[in-house]
């Protein structure tokens, strides 16, 4: 791409519109590593859901050993999520100021933040996602020809402290983001519990009362079973305590989600 570059700016004439074709083609690039991070957010955010789950059933079975190694495998791969999605809103901030190059007087005040953005992207990431810190290697080195051929970088070039204050602006305020973004879409570790989880002591008053009996499960038993357990339903487990028949809970549900107040995953 490099002699792609050096012939785009030997026609003065051309260069505004080479350059702006050459922004976009590593625009396109940069987007294709937000997909693949953004792939890989979607698996790590599956996994992470497989793993609250079992938290919450070691918990239900009172085996706290385990649900303390799904709660720490869930807690490192949080920490994974968190440095993807900052680079995925560092390089979306990246790609905008990109598109705000439209003449060669501006190119030094965009493309050196690019520069120490993307390189300290690839270094968070390297050991995360290494195929895209290899792209983004290359990509820089393409902004690097860039700003060398525009002038906007040379040996004698001096940068300015306000290029490093304005790309660790830039990573400041994304990694403020992926922080606010992932306390919404991930759901708080129910573990470690303070202590005995109240539907567990409920459970026992209930079978000391009516050890044998069969008891008319409310909506409201049901809805505060799910909301303890963190949306998770153990229909055995719920079957049991309550001492009630899996159908009569099965139509239970069927009855609360047609009424909108909770949500079957098949």
């Amino acid at each position: 791409m490099l002699d792609k570059i050096s012939s785009f700016f030997n026609n003065d004439k051309k260069r505004k519109a080479q350059l702006g074709k050459i922004i976009t083609e590593i625009s396109l690039k940069l987007k294709d590593q937000q997909d693949r991070l953004d792939e890989a957010i979607r698996r790590l955010r599956d996994r992470d859901k497989e793993l609250y789950e079992k938290v919450i059933r070691a918990q239900i079975e009172g085996d706290m050993a385990k649900a303390t190694i799904y709660a720490q495998e869930i807690s490192d791969i949080r920490k994974m999520i968190k440095i993807i999605y900052t680079a995925f809103l560092a390089i979306e901030k990246v790609r905008i100021k990109l598109d705000t190059v439209q003449e060669l007087q501006g190119v030094s005040l965009v493309l050196l933040p690019v520069m120490k953005v993307l390189g300290q992207l690839k270094d968070q990431i390297k050991g995360i996602a290494p195929e895209v810190a290899i792209a983004l290697d290359s990509i820089t080195s393409n902004v690097n020809s860039i700003a060398i051929e525009t002038g906007a970088l040379s040996e004698r070039t001096v940068v300015p402290t306000v290029v490093d204050e304005e790309a660790q602006k830039i990573l400041n305020e994304t990694k403020k983001m992926a922080e606010e973004k992932l306390k919404e879409i991930l759901p708080e570790l129910p573990y470690p519990p303070s202590d005995t989880p109240s539907y567990k002591r409920q459970v026992i008053e209930i079978k000391q009362e009516q050890p044998q009996q069969k008891r008319k499960v409310t909506a409201d038993d049901l809805l505060e079973y799910i909301r303890q357990t963190g949306g998770f339903l153990d229909l055995e487990h719920f079957s049991k305590i309550y001492n009630v028949d899996k159908q009569e809970v099965l139509d239970l549900l069927k009855s609360l989600a047609s009424k909108g107040l909770i949500t079957l995953e098949e």
